[in-house]
């Protein structure tokens, strides 16, 4: 049975790799250290068959789940001194699996509130400013000159023109394949190959709108940026961090093990919460985490900004049942289960702070 492949090193490289049978990779886990898994099957009377039963479960989990995914959440435990994992039971590791997929349902969730309402503020000040279709045109709304820090490159008209042919290209692909109702009446009734704004933005992935976003001139940014309440820079490092994180959603990634490479700001009202896992250098300076609990706090910070009543239950239960121990809890960068439980409270008992969309 396929699924896992056994590097040997001193073999040629023709048999480098070994395909085992799903059996065999459960007794590979054993042998690592993972617990709670039984591989003889007991004749006796006496067991009633539930060691059989035991090992087919078993079985069943890893063909659904996968090894290496199993490997991926189990990496945690891993003691690389003994080569080993520890304090692991193979029925809690399945149980992480899960508990870890209902969690990523409930951040998908958030981040795709968060993105209809970016899309809706965009489509809102492009159309007020520029009309039905003027966001076609490049040069009326977007950083014509100078150097543009966030796409890294120097703004003229060829530059210019180059972003807005790749864009125009690829949203005649999306409208086509669309099945949206409002894009196909649109399609089906107008001469115009191009959809207005209001619908073009619904055709846009989040990595596409923040583009949008960081080709705008500084005052289209800043106005945006205005009604999440957080400067442009903070606006667009928060929104490219949660575009990760949805990735991981869509892409059934391991969510809640995950750790930044490039960490965003930290949302300033977070500071006086206390709730992030931080470690002061030698210079005074404050290192905070890039474990997921800072892109947790990101979320929240843009979902006040939106609607401070918005209930995190799901979200916060889902992250509750993956965190048994302050341990745990630092390990995805809160200072402890308390601190982690503060969050979800302030957004619940904060008044509303949330916008009314104008310029």
């Amino acid at each position: 049975m396929a699924g896992v492949f056994l590097y040997r090193g001193d073999d040629e490289v023709s048999n480098h790799f070994k395909q085992l049978r799903f059996i065999d990779q459960l007794a590979l886990l054993k042998l690592r250290g993972v617990r709670g898994i039984g591989l003889r099957v007991s004749n006796y009377k006496k067991d009633n068959n539930e060691s059989r039963k035991k090992l087919l479960k078993n079985l069943n989990k890893l063909s659904e789940v996968g090894y290496y995914t199993l490997k991926n959440y189990a990496a945690p435990f891993f003691n690389q001194e003994t080569g080993k994992y520890e304090h692991l039971k193979f029925r809690t590791l399945i149980a992480r699996y899960y508990r870890d997929k209902h969690f990523k349902q409930a951040t998908l969730h958030a981040i795709e509130d968060i993105e209809v309402t970016l899309n809706t503020r965009i489509a809102y000040l492009l159309g007020e400013k520029y009309g039905a279709f003027g966001y076609v045109k490049f040069h009326l709304w977007c950083q014509r000159n100078g150097y543009n820090r966030y796409i890294n490159r120097h703004m003229n008209k060829f530059v210019l023109k180059q972003e807005e042919y790749n864009f125009l290209q690829k949203l005649v692909s999306s409208a086509k394949k669309s099945s949206n109702k409002s894009v196909v009446d649109f399609e089906n009734n107008s001469e115009k190959a191009i959809p207005p704004v209001w619908l073009t933005v619904n055709l846009l992935t989040l990595g596409e709108s923040i583009r949008v976003l960081e080709l705008m001139s500084r005052k289209n940014r800043e106005a945006i940026a205005n009604q999440f309440n957080c400067k442009v820079d903070e606006l667009i490092g928060w929104l490219k961090c949660i575009n990760l994180i949805r990735n991981i959603c869509c892409h059934n990634e391991n969510l809640i093990d995950i750790k930044l490479k490039t960490k965003p700001s930290i949302p300033h009202w977070i500071e006086s919460k206390d709730v992030l896992y931080s470690v002061t250098q030698e210079d005074g300076s404050v290192q905070y985490t890039n474990a997921i609990a800072l892109p947790l706090v990101i979320i929240i910070t843009l979902m006040k900004t939106i609607n401070s009543k918005y209930r995190l239950d799901d979200l916060s239960k889902s992250l509750s049942m993956l965190t048994p121990t302050n341990r745990i809890a630092r390990q995805y960068g809160f200072k402890s289960i308390s601190k982690m439980h503060d969050l979800f409270k302030s957004n619940q008992e904060d008044e509303d702070t949330s916008i009314i969309i104008g310029y």
